[in-house]
C-alpha cells in the first residue's frame, strides 16, 4: 500500500460537523454537509484533504473547501472531475476563498 493510500485510509469516517443551508449565487439554497479547512495549507495538501473527505461522504453531498492559497483554489475547478465531483461555485471572502463541490459527476438542481 502506497503512502497516499495509507494517508487517505487513516482515521474514522467523518461526522458531519457542519450541516447548514447556504445560499449560493445562481444555485439557491444548498445543504453543506462538511467544511474542509485548508487555511494555511500549501499544495497538494488542500487537494489531499478534499480527496479524503470526498471518500467519506455520500454521493450528492456538498462540501465547502476553505482556502487562502490562490494556487490551490485555481486547481479545484479543473481537478473536480478527477476527484469524482462537480465544482459548483467558488466565492471570495476577505482573506479566503470558499469552493463548493458536490460528490458525483452529475449536476443536481
Amino acid at each position: 500500500m502506497g503512502w497516499l493510500s495509507r494517508w487517505l485510509d487513516r482515521g474514522n469516517a467523518h461526522e458531519p460537523l457542519l450541516a447548514r443551508l447556504e445560499d449560493l449565487p445562481g444555485l439557491g439554497r444548498v445543504r453543506v454537509a462538511y467544511v474542509v479547512d485548508c487555511m494555511g495549507a500549501m499544495c497538494p495538501r488542500p487537494q489531499l484533504l478534499t480527496m479524503k473527505i470526498l471518500g467519506q461522504i455520500d454521493e450528492g453531498e456538498v462540501i465547502e473547501v476553505v482556502s487562502d492559497n490562490p494556487a490551490a483554489v485555481e486547481s479545484f475547478p479543473s481537478l473536480a472531475e478527477t476527484l469524482g465531483c462537480v465544482h459548483l461555485l467558488t466565492t471570495r471572502g476577505d482573506a479566503r476563498w470558499q469552493i463548493y463541490l458536490r460528490k458525483g459527476l452529475e449536476m443536481v438542481h
